[in-house]
């Protein structure tokens, strides 16, 4: 047996950067697929790192055994999108992988991405047995990305109304609007989102709560209020510059590229942060034209967000295959321009100094300050919730964390009965298997709440049954 990992093979840099879409990895053939799936040794270590905690040794030996729908099947006990997860989930269970210390951790990732593409019928394959649990109450979802949509895909199949509130023309949240096409295909979105909706949800687009429709008319229509707003304002910085034209903040600059904005961005782009936006911002500059782009980060490499785990690693090699270029510790001073147009930043360099914290701290030396000319600059410097569609007295009943994270408790519920919340509002992950977990917790949660309150007479032992087994008994195992 050779347990080497079968290669990952990438389409050529100098092709992909020429396109929005065109995809960076090249999937597996069968027989590849079916060689990697067979280094799986089953010792299960990898669900541990898997925060959905999906049977992956159970996929891959099903794989192995050339069973593609029931390795959907297994996948599906706890994650709905299974194709987004096979393009862009951070795979944290690789991490965990026996073998990732000498042949490489088995490649789970592009695994589920192989059985996404060759299942063609998601709803005829799984048979999914759907639950009438009696009083069949209403819950409103505040957001149509992951955790949303997988809310009300577990809520739907378990006689739950559900109605989604989505604030753009589209299904998908951050993963239509922040992620670039060449990392996860808009078809594969579609696809899914689309199986999910096929059980029942309802989902209103351009519907922004708080502007729209009332939040407390939510609380007044609805059993319970399920929030998965995602992370959608940006936090700036104060660098003085910041209002020239030609400054964008990441998520502003992607999402207009993403929904086809033409955005000139000249020759050369800075991207200030060292996390994956900034890594998916400095990709895309490429693509709309730019010669050079310089990633620009206040640490080290080794201290940048992700690091150590091998998607982060992977992040860095694909991002230097297309030549993005990297200044690692640096404080930008100012963004300097001429007649209201950004020309370049002004910088110092920093030092790495251990406080015993943890992790190292950038601290500025300042008796030099370097330039770099761009012209354009997209501020990867982070996101927040915005919170303000609830109202005031309400929002005061639900307990924050200091940085404004939702606080819930294990099945994802605030501190307001009826009101849950999940995905990057409320988890430190802040990436979509996190956000699928969290709506599995929630969904359960609220069935929880309801057999309380009398809503429904029981609740399932798990969240979605099929026709044959056998699988996980209960979602918390």
């Amino acid at each position: 047996m050779n347990y080497s990992r079968v290669p990952i093979k990438h389409f050529e840099p100098e092709s992909r950067v020429k396109s929005l879409d065109v995809q960076t990895l090249v999937p597996y053939g069968l027989e590849e697929v079916t060689a990697e799936a067979s280094r799986c040794l089953g010792c299960g270590l990898c669900i541990e790192g898997c925060p959905a905690r999906i049977d992956v040794p159970g996929f891959q030996i099903a794989v192995k055994n050339g069973n593609l729908e029931e390795g959907l099947k297994i996948n599906f006990e706890k994650l709905p999108f299974v194709g987004v997860c096979g393009s862009v989930c951070p795979h944290p269970c690789e991490d965990n992988c026996l073998l990732d210390d000498n042949k490489g951790p088995v490649a789970t990732r592009h695994i589920k991405r192989f059985i996404s593409e060759n299942v063609e019928d998601y709803r005829q394959t799984l048979d999914v047995v759907v639950n009438d649990l009696g009083g069949h109450p209403r819950v409103a979802i505040v957001g149509g990305g992951p955790s949303g949509l997988s809310a009300a895909f577990y809520l739907s199949i378990n006689g739950v109304r559900v109605d989604v509130f989505e604030q753009t023309d589209r299904p998908g949240g951050m993963m239509v609007h922040g992620i670039p096409d060449f990392r996860l295909s808009r078809n594969t979105v579609q696809k899914e989102a689309d199986h999910v909706l096929s059980y029942g949800a309802n989902i209103y687009y351009n519907k922004k709560i708080g502007r729209d429709v009332k939040f407390e008319e939510l609380l007044e229509r609805y059993d319970a209020v399920y929030i998965a707003i995602g992370n959608w304002k940006p936090s700036k910085t104060r660098t003085p510059g910041v209002e020239l034209k030609g400054v964008y903040h990441a998520l502003d600059f992607l999402g207009q590229i993403n929904n086809g904005k033409q955005i000139e961005v000249g020759n050369t782009v800075a991207i200030i942060g060292g996390g994956f936006t900034a890594f998916d911002a400095a990709r895309i500059s490429l693509r709309r034209g730019a010669k050079k782009v310089i990633v620009m980060y206040r640490r080290a490499v080794t201290d940048r967000p992700g690091y150590p785990s091998s998607n982060a690693e992977e992040e860095l090699d694909e991002a230097e295959e297309e030549r993005v270029q990297f200044i690692w510790e640096v404080t930008p001073t100012q963004y300097y321009g001429e007649n209201g147009k950004v020309k370049g930043v002004k910088y110092w360099k920093n030092e790495m100094v251990d406080r015993g914290t943890g992790r190292r701290e950038p601290v500025p030396i300042k008796d030099k300050e370097y330039t770099v000319e761009a012209d354009t600059v997209v501020e990867a410097t982070g996101q927040k919730a915005d919170l303000s569609f609830i109202p005031e007295d309400i929002r005061k009943r639900i307990n924050l964390t200091p940085s404004g994270d939702v606080i819930v408790n294990q099945y994802n519920m605030t501190s307001y009965p009826g009101i849950f919340a999940g995905g990057d509002v409320t988890n430190a992950r802040k990436d979509i298997i996190s956000g699928v977990a969290d709506s599995g917790r929630a969904s359960m949660g609220i069935l929880f709440y309801f057999k309380d309150t009398g809503k429904i007479e029981n609740v399932p032992a798990k969240l979605i049954n099929f026709e044959r087994g056998p699988y996980a008994e209960s979602y918390y195992l």
